[in-house]
């Protein structure tokens, strides 16, 4: 519990993470997305600034750009470098791909840039829609995010400096066209039911 994070990001997929990262970590605060596409309540104070002790920020699905990017860690929704921007799992059913995933990077200047400290994947069928790879995603997201942070505490800061960073394709956001089925997950995210 003596590690200290600051979260930045306020979407369902960073209370998730919140949640689970509790039990292990000290969570002292979150710093809100912008408009997160998929509101969280996250049950930590809301922080203006980075002006409390921290060993890390921790970015989940969150909006802005990050100035002071010193000890900051993103949790990317695909896998890096290829999926790099928004709207990664309506870009991945429409490019027909077999796998997603998520990439835990340090941050640097340009968005998801970034030295690459962990991956995941997870499968992805033809009749897959947006809502079976966001259940998916929902489902490895806490655990991942967990081993990829004490992954961080067991590396130097010099040899995560060393870590391979790829120039992203960056995908940016399109009209797409979400399924029943996933329009009916959005309506429950509160209750944490899904239909």
């Amino acid at each position: 519990m003596d590690y200290k994070i600051i979260i930045l990001g306020s979407s369902y997929l960073t209370e998730l993470v919140v949640e689970h990262l509790a039990g292990f970590y000290n969570l002292v605060g979150y710093v809100p997305s912008r408009s997160p596409a998929f509101p969280g309540n996250i049950s930590l104070p809301v922080l203006d600034s980075f002006d409390v002790e921290h060993d890390i920020k921790l970015s989940i699905q969150w909006d802005r750009k990050l100035v002071d990017i010193e000890n900051a860690y993103n949790v990317h929704t695909g896998l890096l470098p290829d999926y790099g921007g928004l709207d990664i799992l309506a870009h991945t059913l429409v490019n027909g791909d077999r796998e997603q995933g998520i990439t835990f990077h340090k941050m640097v200047e340009n968005f998801d840039a970034g030295p690459i400290i962990s991956k995941t994947t997870y499968p992805v069928f033809a009749a897959d829609t947006s809502f079976d790879l966001y259940g998916r995603l929902s489902c490895i997201l806490p655990g991942f995010v967990h081993s990829s942070i004490e992954l961080v505490r067991l590396l130097a800061d010099d040899q995560i400096s060393n870590c391979y960073a790829y120039p992203p394709r960056m995908y940016h956001r399109g009209p797409f066209e979400l399924c029943e089925r996933f329009e009916a997950f959005q309506a429950h995210l509160v209750d944490r039911t899904l239909p």
